[in-house]
């Protein structure tokens, strides 16, 4: 099949987990496909995929003043720009289907574009963008249920653009699936759930053997990301617990100043590569304490097919880490009952990591992949037969 995926950026703008996702997904799927990248990324690129180049607005900085980031996000909603580049490119193009991420800084025109050339189109949906301007439905660190006026409007918008020509949309958690389903987005029957996956990295059984647990946190070190909960709880872990911190962001500082207080903290840095392999490989629980609602995450599946269990927040898909604890996000003291729960019987991390390594392939990327090549297929066949149907003579 011919695929055009559409992307606002790629991995050369930023260290987004959409971004990484797109170019890896891209990558696979050209493996047995014809694809080509629609992208407002001015100069990234995709491993040899075509790539062609869209307007839309420029990043919109963190410590942006908040009349030009109102500004942003009425500008967001739809940029005739972006619609007429999109709807002239799929019709020099005349993919078999298009594939649309997170639309933020391309606006609901990508939608209105698709629409308006009638091409079979799947929907990705790696949070809650359609949904609320900040895309987390959270306000100072609490679900706030996409209430605010911004929200509405672009709940509005986007949820009546996409819905315009969606043949599926596909979830990466229940939780992000169930949120469209409830808002109106998507019919139920028309969205799916397909779990994130991992390559695999180097596995082993994690076991207490020699009393000790070893911690590990890795992301971007931010307040909604829970690291200085994480930092917080450590304060009262036992003596022979490990913390080993791996990420960059605003709260540096603050896990600076606790791996120099405290001898049991190790702090990384940004980790890549045989460093990022590494970082896992002497864990034995990974930390998930995220406060926003986090649709899911790499991390969890890295993990998991290493064998390694997690810690997580209870917070948006995180519940649906495999081999996972919970505990309520902000609250120090069930983050570290979460992970007592693990070292309070010897057997406990063990058989959890167990079982994580006898269903390895469930977590990995090529599984996911696996699963979107046939949501693709689906969707083919169907508007096929659909053309067959509209083709055929009356009787």
């Amino acid at each position: 099949m011919r695929l055009a995926i559409i992307a606002t950026l790629l991995p050369a703008d930023t260290k987004g987990g959409a971004e990484r996702y797109v170019a890896a997904a891209s990558t696979t799927l050209a493996e047995r496909h014809d694809v080509i990248v629609l992208s407002g990324s001015p100069a990234g690129r995709v491993n040899g995929i075509p790539v062609v180049r869209l307007p839309r607005l420029p990043i919109l900085s963190s410590d942006a003043p908040a009349v030009g980031r109102v500004l942003w996000h009425g500008l967001d909603q739809w940029l005739p720009a972006v619609h007429f580049a999109i709807k002239r490119e799929l019709k020099r193009l005349k993919p078999d289907i298009v594939l649309t991420q997170q639309p933020q800084g391309l606006s609901a025109a990508v939608f209105t574009a698709v629409a308006a050339t009638g091409f079979p189109h799947v929907h990705t949906a790696h949070d809650l963008n359609l949904l609320c301007a900040r895309t987390s439905m959270t306000r100072n660190g609490e679900f706030c249920g996409g209430r605010c006026a911004s929200c509405r409007v672009q709940r509005a918008i986007r949820g009546t653009a996409v819905g315009l020509n969606l043949d599926r949309l596909i979830g990466v958690s229940r939780y992000i699936c169930e949120r469209h389903v409830r808002a109106g987005i998507v019919p139920r029957e028309r969205a799916k759930v397909i779990r994130l996956g991992a390559r695999p990295g180097a596995s082993r059984l994690r076991t207490l053997a020699d009393g000790n647990v070893t911690l590990g946190f890795i992301g971007t070190l931010s307040r909604h990301k829970g690291v200085v909960t994480l930092l917080k709880a450590f304060e009262g872990a036992d003596p022979s617990w490990r913390l080993v911190v791996a990420g960059s962001g605003p709260c540096e500082p603050e896990v600076l100043q606790a791996a120099r207080a405290d001898p049991r903290i190790r702090y990384l840095g940004h980790v890549a590569g045989s460093a990022k392999d590494a970082f896992f490989d002497e864990l034995d629980l990974v930390v998930i304490p995220s406060e926003w609602e986090e649709p899911a995450t790499f991390v969890a599946v890295e993990a998991a097919v290493r064998g390694i269990p997690a810690v997580v927040s209870e917070r948006g898909g995180l519940p649906e880490a495999p081999e996972a604890r919970t505990f309520r996000a902000g609250d120090p003291d069930e983050l570290l009952r979460a992970v007592r729960w693990f070292t309070e019987r010897s057997d406990r991390l063990q058989d959890a990591s167990s079982r994580l390594l006898a269903t390895r392939p469930e977590h990995e990327w090529s599984r996911h992949m696996r699963e979107v090549e046939e949501v693709l297929a689906e969707v083919h066949k169907e508007r096929a037969a659909r053309r067959s149907q509209l083709s055929s003579p009356s009787p």
